[in-house]
C-alpha cells in the first residue's frame, strides 16, 4: 500500500471514494489492521502516507519521528507521512471539523458546548471549540477522568448548553439506532453536530430535526474536509476549499438512496438505470436493514419516514424524470 487508511473496522468507510475524487491518477487503499498486527504494520513502514482512524489515533504516536503543532496539542494523529523511512504525524480532524462548523454559519463564541466522547476525534474537536471562543465546554464519556463527567451529571447540572457535538460511534452504521444523548433534556440547544457520516442522518440528528433544531449536521463534510487537508500533506500540494463542497455533493449523490413511495416498478427501474443504482423492493422481513443500505432505489409502500430517510430522500408518486430532478435538488439542498 502506498496511500490509504488503516483502522480496525472499515466496512463503513467512504475514504477511498473521497480521496480518489480529490486527485486524478491516484490510488487510495483501505486496510483493516488488528490490534495484534498494528506494531508490525507500523514498524515495517511499507507505505508513503496513511490516514489513521478508530482506534489507533493515539496508539500510532510512539512510532513517529515528529508531530505537527496541532497533533501535539490534540494528542492524536490521523495522518502520517513517511519521509525517507521516518514517520511524521498530523491531525486534520481539526481542519475538517472547523470547516463544518464555519460553513454552516454557526458561531461558538460565548456559547456553552457539550462534547459527547473523549477519544481521538474528540480531542481535535475540543481544540476547535476552545479556539473558536466557547465560554464553557462540558465533556462526557464512559471513562471519567480529569474534567470529564458522566452524561447523567450533564442531565443534572448542564441542561443549558447551546450546542451539542457527538464524537462517539453511537448511531454509526450498521447499529443506527444508537444515540449518546437524550436531546429533550436540553431546551436551549440550537445546533447539533455528529461526527458520524454513515448514515447521512443519525438517530441524534433526526431527533434534533424532530425538535425543530435547524442546524443538525452529520460528519460527511468533516470527513471530506479532513481528507482534503490530509492529501495536501500526502502530496505536498494545495487544494482549493471549494473542492470540499463539490465532493461532498458528489458523495451524497452516489451513496444516497432514492426512496420511492407509491411508484410503479417500471418507473423505479428506469430511475435506477439512469442513476446507476440497484433497485430493491423493500420487504417486511429485512425492511430496516435494506433502508440503511447505500446507493439504492428503494421501492416502498410504507410511510415510515424516519427509517426511510435515514440514508436517503423520500419521493412520492411521480414520473422518472421528475423523480430524478427532485432527487438532484434534495442532494443539493441537504444540510443547507
Amino acid at each position: 500500500m502506498e496511500y490509504g487508511l488503516i483502522g480496525e473496522h472499515l466496512g463503513h468507510s467512504y475514504s477511498k471514494l473521497i480521496q480518489e475524487k480529490l486527485l486524478d491518477n491516484y490510488t487510495y487503499e483501505i486496510q483493516e489492521v488488528s490490534k495484534e498486527d498494528l506494531d508490525s504494520f507500523m514498524k515495517k513502514r511499507e507505505f508513503k502516507a496513511i490516514n489513521v482512524t478508530i482506534p489507533y489515533k493515539q496508539a500510532v504516536i510512539p512510532y513517529l519521528e515528529e508531530m505537527d503543532q496541532a497533533a501535539r496539542k490534540i494528542g492524536a494523529v490521523n495522518t502520517i507521512v513517511n519521509r525517507n523511512g521516518k514517520l511524521y504525524g498530523y491531525n486534520t480532524d481539526y481542519y475538517g471539523f472547523r470547516y463544518m462548523v464555519e460553513t454552516h454559519g454557526i458561531s461558538l463564541k460565548g456559547k456553552k458546548i457539550l462534547v459527547l466522547g473523549n477519544g481521538g476525534a474528540s480531542q481535535a474537536i475540543q481544540a476547535v471549540v476552545h479556539d473558536l471562543g466557547a465560554c464553557e465546554m462540558i465533556i462526557t464519556d464512559l471513562l471519567l477522568k480529569d474534567n470529564v463527567i458522566s452524561i447523567e451529571e450533564a442531565y443534572k447540572n448542564h441542561t443549558d448548553v447551546n450546542i451539542i457535538i457527538n464524537t462517539t460511534p453511537m448511531g454509526m452504521y450498521p447499529k443506527v439506532h444508537g444515540i449518546a444523548v437524550d436531546l429533550s433534556k436540553f431546551k436551549k440547544c440550537e445546533a447539533v453536530f455528529d461526527c458520524i457520516y454513515n448514515p447521512q442522518d443519525t438517530e441524534f440528528t433526526l431527533q434534533a430535526k424532530e425538535r425543530g433544531i435547524k442546524v443538525a449536521v452529520t460528519g460527511l463534510e468533516m470527513l471530506v474536509g479532513q481528507a482534503k487537508r490530509a492529501l495536501e500533506f500526502f502530496k505536498n500540494i494545495e487544494i482549493e476549499d471549494k473542492q470540499i463542497d463539490r465532493i461532498y455533493r458528489e458523495i451524497l449523490f452516489e451513496t444516497s438512496n432514492v426512496v420511492l413511495v407509491d411508484v410503479n416498478m417500471d418507473t423505479a427501474l428506469q430511475v435506477a438505470r439512469e442513476l446507476k443504482k440497484e433497485c430493491i423492493v423493500l420487504d417486511s422481513e429485512n425492511y430496516e436493514e435494506q433502508a440503511i443500505s447505500s446507493n439504492k432505489v428503494l421501492l416502498s409502500s410504507s410511510q415510515d419516514k424516519k427509517t426511510l430517510s435515514r440514508n436517503g430522500f423520500i419521493i412520492q408518486s411521480k414520473n422518472a424524470d421528475e423523480i430524478i430532478c427532485e432527487f438532484k435538488l434534495k442532494v443539493n439542498q441537504f444540510n443547507k
